[in-house]
Parts: structure tokens; C-alpha cells; sequence
């Protein structure tokens, strides 16, 4: 009998303010199995940022991961990125 086991990475989009008047973090959709998976969700988060605070948005790279920017008139940028199980904050 073969026994399967799942890598037990899996992917959350998360949304910070990075520079600006401070708010809370926003948790996209997920999880996600990849990170070619949660790109989709980078992009649309950056823009309902963008639209929601009226700004403007956009999607670059860095390390090999997308990165949504938003810029809004409130002074606030926000970076929206794909980060991994290993990559969230524990609860210790």
C-alpha cells in the first residue's frame, strides 16, 4: 500500500501598508496550492486597493513572486504579497 503525503506548504495573499497612515493588514483568498496559483489574487487585491482608496495599482516582481503595489490618495502604499505557511508569523 502506497501512502501519498501533501507538502504541507501552502500560500496566503496578505496586504500591508509600507509606507503611510497605518491600517490594518487585509488577508486575500486562500490558501493556495502555489504560487502560480495565488497571482491571480496578488493582482485583484492591489486593484480593489487601488479603486477602493482611490489610487492607482500595480503588479511587479521581486524574487521570483509577484508583488501588487497600490498608491492612494490617503498617502498610503501598500504592498500585497504571496507569502508561504513557513512564512507566517507563528503564535508562540
Amino acid at each position: 500500500m502506497q501512502i501519498l503525503t501533501l507538502d504541507p506548504v501552502g500560500y496566503v495573499v496578505v496586504a500591508e501598508v509600507v509606507h503611510g497612515p497605518a491600517a490594518q493588514p487585509i488577508l486575500g483568498g486562500g490558501p493556495f496550492c502555489s504560487i502560480e496559483c495565488a497571482t491571480e489574487e496578488v493582482r485583484d487585491l492591489a486593484v480593489d486597493l487601488g479603486i477602493r482608496e482611490e489610487g492607482v495599482s500595480f503588479l511587479a516582481h521581486h524574487m521570483g513572486r509577484p508583488v501588487g503595489l497600490a498608491v492612494t490618495r490617503r498617502g498610503r502604499m501598500w504592498a500585497v504579497r504571496i507569502l508561504s505557511s513557513h512564512e507566517l508569523a507563528s503564535s508562540n
